[in-house]
């Protein structure tokens, strides 16, 4: 089973079934549903104190044993906080490896 079969609810409560017992189990959809679910969404990633002094750098991962995205907290230089990937796009290695204060990132 696959997140490209048609789920529908009907309108009308009388006529509204459940999801058929696969959907529960198919690892297939919950990988899917992983991603489109919780990847978009808002998460609580920590109190901006975390990262209180400009150029500070707090890694972390985002549901860890769940989505286990490395990403990375950042305050640049006018103050502002950022969240990025904390993984190189060129290389595929991981930026940061603990919480630090920098001069700079490339």
């Amino acid at each position: 089973m696959s997140l490209k079969t048609k789920f529908t609810i009907d309108p009308d409560i009388a006529k509204a079934e459940t999801m058929p017992a696969e959907f529960y189990r198919s690892s297939e959809v919950y990988e899917q549903l992983k991603s489109k679910l919780f990847a978009k969404c808002w998460h609580f990633a920590g109190d901006s104190d975390i990262v209180k002094i400009p150029g500070s750098v707090y890694p972390f991962t985002l549901l860890e044993g769940y989505l286990n995205e490395p990403l990375l907290l950042t305050r640049d230089r006018e103050d502002k906080v950022h969240c990025l990937s904390n993984v190189c796009t060129h290389r595929g290695n991981i930026l940061v490896e603990g919480a630090d204060v920098v001069q700079n990132m490339r």
